[in-house]
């Protein structure tokens, strides 16, 4: 009797994610084992699908069940048993399906290695007659699979258009022809010539008329195991000569040639090692309790979890690595995460100077074959130190030890896309799975942290003090309110001006920090007052200069100022990235006035230079920071002293160390403040507090200066005085009153679609279904119900978005609930026109 697989179809809709059974045909048993991915036949059609196989079973006495068609892939199998476990457990927590789980857990370059194929479907008598069931398109398309063996789906794209998608599933449909799918094995292939064979003759190019092939063989005799591409470096020769002057070569019996794996890393002890850097330091008395209470939760081998609360300069990460010391001294592996991109590379740094190549990066910049050849090394046990950002939690670390998550309030570690999971939620359950201990470090931690470790469900380890020499920065508040009064409309008040050229003078650096990228916030009509809006989302659009342009400043550019604007920006929504001119007239009333308000970087970076017309400014913001290794470039640019101001958004705000900050500038703290959100507090807390923390890290005294047009705002003070616990006993009250986490969970439901009025149908017809379940099957599950009500941003891309907020306790209940109304809507047929998704715990509202 065969065996039987439990398989997930990886493009399942929610409403029929579950395992299938399928029979395991003799001929792949030895191919198809847990974590293998499959082709099968599935539906009525028996159309070929992909699956992962999750389980092996005996099949029952009178099953009747399709076969396996083929398994695809290497031995082992892309997914371990580990790596199983995390995609269970993300449908189940974030009630995603275990296709999206398994994408996530995947780099995607392994995903995209798969692909597919088509080919024709031959019938009894070889004639078919497509045009009767299809249209003229279809047709074509269909002859173009019938002229060759096969062909993939992108070739079909190319030539056909994006559309061919649905042909093709229309063809499948139709029983005219099959989807195959191939996994290609992974890697860089390079060609290496391993050696040249002496020859029986006294002559050193026997045979050999060709000057290139000599030129080739000498090389080739010289550097034994030279690659290719190398090859063609040393001796000058085109690729393709080269090329065939090793195969004539190697048919000669001359060389011999082999392909190897070569992994592609950008991260090396060669390439990113810090300079000067010493691996070796003394920790402070304060930093010796901390290691020793993070090394005893580490011995009890037990899964335990701590919250290392250190202030800004307190030396975090050197307790961090000497407790990684003593995990990989026992020859276990560590993950180590950090939020931004833009803190990879320092980290990096560091690291890579103390561990060498045992370290592995992931992050989303690097390329799609770089995250692979990174997770295949750690795979195979060659890195056991990885870092990266939020995805990095994947990583198939052997023998997991320690997980570290670094700026562990950063909302930066929740995904926003499904599966839509907390990286602190996966790193526990690893946590629970391997006996590794998780160490959760900031000097603001989230509120629902610190009130886990106040309650001892975490381990609270304190760092109060800076490490050596270095104090905390003095705060000087500056109200906004008199300076424009005083007559200073700049983005910089008198007091900032008079520290950044103090800093120029003595050779110090300045941080400058503003959350709003662009020019001006916006554009206004002058006459009616309206602002000009993105036409595909409900936002106003943000006014930029165009790069490497820059505008003569307001006070000096007078009446034509206007007209100046026009001719050298634009405006650009943030949120869909739709481009326009500035019109020449309003779109609402046809005046030609406009009024441009709010202050961005790019104003900021002009109207310094315009203060200092030598400074050297380093401007970090998404429109600076969009190529590869941008940040790095950056930042190292900052760090190696070729500029004066680090001016960015909120990049710039946290886990920098750069020794000759004395100054940094906050432009605008009310920005974050009145958000519509219940962590607005907490968040504009910590990002004063963590930016604040840049300045005076070394042994010069830091000095900060926060603007505001409300000083005297409670957030505002206590950051501003680097009070942490007095914060957190204001929050906590506030929070516990109203019924925010951490004493409740919330669900966002959001229900979206590009038809505005069936959006409002199906919204109404959600919210009898939700309170309709709460009266019936799930009457014991304890909630308060918002909405609907229209998302804070309405339009996006020319899609409408209700939303629904549900306080609730979630546990399997509560997921249950949510997972049927999930399915009503994903098997009701609507889903094409109106989509429904859920975020539990989302990072904002």
């Amino acid at each position: 009797m065969n065996d039987v697989a439990e398989i997930y179809i990886l493009e399942a809709p929610y409403h029929i994610d579950r395992p299938y059974r399928y029979y395991i045909p003799h001929e792949t048993a030895d191919c198809v084992v847990p974590g293998s991915i499959v082709e099968i036949p599935f539906g009525n059609g028996n159309r070929r699908m992909t699956g992962v196989v999750t389980n092996i079973t005996e099949a029952a006495d009178d099953e009747e069940l399709k076969p396996i068609l083929s398994a695809v892939g290497s031995y082992p199998p892309y997914l371990s048993a580990e790596a199983l476990r995390i995609c269970s457990f993300l449908k189940e927590h974030t009630l995603c399906t275990f296709g999206e789980a398994v994408r996530a857990v995947l780099p995607s370059a392994a995903i995209s290695k798969m692909t597919e194929y088509y080919k024709v479907i031959p019938c009894e008598d070889g004639t078919r007659d497509v045009m009767s069931s299809m249209n003229e398109k279809a047709a074509f398309v269909y002859s173009a699979i019938c002229s060759v063996k096969r062909i993939s789906k992108e070739a079909l794209r190319s030539r056909f258009g994006e559309d061919v998608s649905q042909i093709l599933i229309r063809l499948v449909s139709a029983g005219l022809i099959e989807k195959q799918s191939e996994v290609k094995g992974g890697g860089s292939n390079v060609l290496r010539i391993l050696k040249a064979y002496p020859s029986d003759t006294a002559s050193p190019h026997p045979a050999m008329r060709s000057e290139r092939q000599k030129l080739v063989l000498d090389e080739v005799t010289s550097h034994p195991g030279i690659t290719q591409s190398e090859l063609s470096d040393a001796t000058g020769l085109d690729p393709q000569v080269v090329r065939a002057a090793l195969s004539a070569l190697e048919h000669k019996g001359l060389v011999s040639t082999s392909r190897v794996d070569v992994y592609r890393n950008s991260f090396t002890a060669e390439t990113s090692a810090l300079p000067g850097y010493s691996s070796d330091f003394e920790l402070s008395a304060e930093q010796n309790n901390a290691l020793a209470r993070l090394s005893e939760l580490y011995e009890s081998e037990q899964p335990r979890a701590a919250l290392l609360h250190g202030v800004t300069g307190s030396g975090k990460t050197n307790v961090i690595l000497k407790l990684i010391d003593r995990v990989l001294a026992d020859g276990r592996g560590v993950i180590m995460l950090v939020p931004e991109i833009a803190l990879t590379p320092q980290t990096v740094g560091r690291f890579i100077s103390r561990y060498g190549d045992k370290i592995a990066v992931i992050h989303s910049s690097l390329s799609a074959g770089e995250r692979f050849d990174a997770w295949r090394r750690i795979r195979y046990g060659e890195a056991s130190v990885v870092i990266g950002t939020r995805s990095a939690i994947f990583a198939p670390v052997k023998s997991l030890g320690l997980i570290v998550i670094d700026e562990e309030h950063e909302h930066t570690y929740k995904s926003d896309t499904n599966p839509k999971y907390l990286a602190h939620d996966v790193a526990s359950f690893r946590c629970g799975e391997t006996g590794a201990t998780l160490v959760l470090a900031s000097a603001t931690p989230s509120i629902v942290s610190y009130y886990r470790a106040m309650s001892g469900r975490y381990t609270l380890v304190t760092l109060a003090s800076r490490f050596g020499s270095a104090e905390l920065p003095k705060v000087e508040v500056c109200d906004m309110r008199s300076e424009l009064a005083s007559g200073n409309t700049s983005p910089f008040s008198r007091s900032l001006i008079s520290k950044i050229g103090e800093n120029l003078e003595c050779g110090k650096q300045t941080i400058l920090f503003l959350n709003r990228r662009g020019y001006n916030s916006a554009i206004t009509c002058r006459t009616c007052g309206s602002a000009i809006r993105c036409p595909h989302c409900s936002v106003t659009m943000t006014y930029h200069v165009k790069r490497g342009e820059a505008l003569p400043h307001e006070r000096e550019a007078g009446a034509g100022y206007a007209e100046v604007r026009r001719e050298k920006g634009y405006l650009h929504c943030h949120m869909c990235g739709y481009r326009i001119g500035v019109p020449e007239k309003c779109p609402d009333c046809g005046s030609e006035h406009f009024m441009f308000t709010g202050c961005g970087t790019q104003l900021a970076e002009n109207e310094l230079m315009r203060l200092y017309p030598n400074v050297r400014i380093v401007r970090m913001d998404h429109d600076t920071t969009s190529g590869k290794d941008s940040h790095e470039e950056l930042l190292s640019a900052f760090r190696d002293g070729n500029a004066d101001v680090l001016l960015g958004t909120q990049m710039v705000t946290k886990g920098h160390d750069f020794p000759h900050v004395t100054t940094v500038g906050v432009l605008n703290a009310d920005s974050s403040l009145y958000l519509d959100d219940y962590r607005a507090s907490e968040r504009t807390f910590s990002m004063l507090t963590q930016v604040i923390g840049r300045a005076g890290r070394a042994s010069a005294p830091g000095e900060s200066v926060i603007q505001t047009f409300c000083p005297q705002n409670d957030v505002i003070t206590l950051a501003a005085a680097q009070d942490y616990e007095e914060f957190y006993r204001r929050e906590i009250r506030i929070r516990r009153e109203l019924t925010f986490p951490p004493f409740c969970d919330i669900a966002l439901i959001t229900i979206q679609s590009p038809d505005e009025a069936k959006l409002g149908h199906a919204a109404v017809r959600l919210s009898e279904r939700i309170r309709e379940y709460l009266r019936d099957e799930y009457s014991d599950i304890k909630s308060i119900i918002y909405g609907p009500f229209e998302a804070p941003v309405y339009k996006v891309q020319n899609v409408y978005r209700m939303r629904f907020v549900i306080k609730c306790r979630l546990n399997r209940r509560t997921r249950a609930l949510i997972s049927a109304i999930l399915t009503d809507f994903s098997a009701s047929g609507r889903s094409n026109i109106v989509r429904v998704t859920a975020d539990l715990n989302p990072s904002s509202l």
